[in-house]
């Protein structure tokens, strides 16, 4: 019950935090075309749509009772837990129709989006606080000892939320996860006129605050139907942004042109694909890792953090190539109008890169990282893994990720390039067993690819480290092993994007739609 209700109150805070549109129903384009211009109040539309939406709830609670009528920790039986849900899900679902209709109605009467949000989290955030103050000092945190152990956490959970006045916010909460935690039939019977109440109150609530909702309604199922349709023609992504946002950075007038397919290539990912998004996350990074270290119980959770983060880096840059597409194959359909442009291919070739390389540089850069300081030398490590080594090997592989993600993004851009008909089947269909054996055949080549590039910039790298170091010391050593693995790396870099250029200034634009 304590972390039940403390999961539903943050999901209830999200859904009047987080909104941005004007409260719209969800009805689709047929219901739309057939009941909008119907004569009936709008209250009867919006009894209409709460009613329906009932039969998804219970669908979604029949489902959801077959995993959890294996809990037993949970007690009840199959009926309990399918009407638990049902309540849980009307419950929220009540909730987000008359939030979204409460807020459209601040919105109109001038209460701004980031003014409401700080109300709100500034509300939940004193609640918090002040239920901790009225703890006591040895219970306002959870014991910490020299193992990991999760029962004195559970206890804390329990107290916090037992005391007011966060208990008091929570007791909504409590009563609708009552009947799915209720053990025998008769507590079930017992939270059913109480749950039923909540439900009813929510319902009035909705039906009375209703407003205008016809034209976000229309425009919500009309990208619903876009949506669709995209998803069905295997093109999901295609759909534009329906709101505008700044650049990734400045873009001068003059300059590289590399750097306007850059600048173009990021405006079309997700807007948190940014520098200070980067910045953000190695803060944040830096500090749960200082803090962890300072815990007993997290120092030992440090050594499965950097391993998971190194499976992590490994995976992201075997598989990342296939999912950061804004390169050369997402700009494919539109090839006749690049090589109007005038530069030669390489250029062209380079700058599409530029972004995946970016993003997945900037991933890896996180990962390794944590891996870093997760892993630090101490005394439960191997005694040559010096603080000096860590150090090195750290920036040596950070200097080369780069280059690993650009020979990584060389075999799948090659294979647009070489069998644009079968990348464009790829591209343009949702699945298949044609389209997995594609994917297979891409993720193998990368593969041998990587290795065939990395052997020998590794056997340079392993001669240099074995030499030098016994003359100028490890550190030094590793230093010049990474410059000269970035020279063989960037050489052969440089041979693939000139080659694809070349590729590129012979490519067939009638191939690019034939598929």
């Amino acid at each position: 019950m304590a972390f039940g209700t403390l999961a539903l109150l943050i999901f209830v805070t999200l859904l009047w935090v987080v909104p941005t549109r004007r409260a719209a129903l969800g009805f689709t384009e047929a219901e739309v075309a057939f009941l909008f211009p119907a004569p009936v109040t709008r209250r009867a539309l919006v009894h209409f749509r709460l009613l329906t939406a009932q039969g998804r709830s219970m669908v979604g609670a029949v489902i959801l009772m077959l995993f959890s009528n294996r809990w037993s920790i949970v007690g009840g039986n199959p009926l309990t837990h399918a009407m638990g849900w049902w309540f849980v899900f009307s419950a929220l679902s009540l909730h987000f129709n008359g939030a979204s209709f409460t807020l459209t109605r601040l919105a109109d009467r001038g209460l701004g989006t980031w003014r409401r949000r700080t109300l709100i989290l500034a509300l939940v955030g004193a609640v918090f606080a002040l239920t901790l103050t009225r703890l006591s000092t040895s219970l306002r945190w959870p014991a910490a000892g020299p193992i990991l152990d999760l029962r004195p956490i559970t206890e804390w959970v329990i107290v916090l939320t037992a005391t007011a006045p966060l208990s008091w916010l929570l007791r909504p909460f409590e009563i609708v996860l009552a009947p799915f935690l209720a053990i025998t039939p008769g507590d079930f019977l017992g939270t059913l006129p109480p749950a039923l109440a909540i439900l009813t109150l929510h319902y009035l609530w909705v039906v009375r605050t209703s407003v205008a909702f016809e034209d976000a309604t229309v425009e919500q199922a009309q990208r619903r139907t876009a949506r669709l349709a995209a998803w069905r023609a295997g093109d999901g992504h295609s759909i534009a942004p329906t709101k505008g946002r700044a650049g990734p950075f400045r873009l001068a007038c003059t300059g590289r042109p590399e750097l306007a397919f850059l600048w173009k290539n990021l405006l079309s990912t997700w807007p948190y694909f940014r520098g200070r998004t980067l910045l953000i996350s190695a803060a944040i990074v830096v500090i749960g890792c200082a803090w962890l270290r300072t815990q007993p119980a997290g120092r030992g959770l440090l050594p499965g953090i950097g391993m998971a983060a190194l499976v992590f880096a490994a995976y992201t840059l075997i598989v990342g190539p296939q999912f950061a597409r804004q390169d050369i194959r997402s700009d494919l359909g539109q090839a006749d109008i690049l090589k109007t442009y005038p530069l030669p291919g390489w250029q062209i070739v380079l700058g599409e890169l530029l972004a995946p390389i970016a993003i997945l540089t900037g991933i890896l850069w996180l990962a390794l990282l944590i891996v870093a300081l997760a892993l630090l030398p101490g005394s439960g490590g191997p005694a040559w893994l010096t603080p000096g080594l860590h150090l090195a090997a750290t920036l040596g592989l950070a200097a080369i990720a780069p280059a690993l993600v650009a020979l990584q993004l060389l075999v799948p851009n090659a294979a647009a390039l070489l069998f644009p008909a079968w990348f464009q089947v790829s591209r343009t269909r949702g699945g298949g067993p044609e389209v997995i054996g594609q994917r297979m055949i891409f993720f193998f080549a990368q593969l041998i690819t990587m290795v065939v590039v990395l052997v020998p910039a590794g056997m340079m790298a392993a001669g240099l480290i074995f030499i030098l170091q016994w003359l100028i010391g490890p550190f030094t050593a590793i230093a010049l092993a990474t410059v000269a693995v970035l020279v063989v790396l960037l050489a052969e870099i440089g041979c693939g994007v000139w080659w694809l250029g070349t590729r590129f200034e012979r490519f067939d634009c009638s191939s690019a739609t034939s598929g």
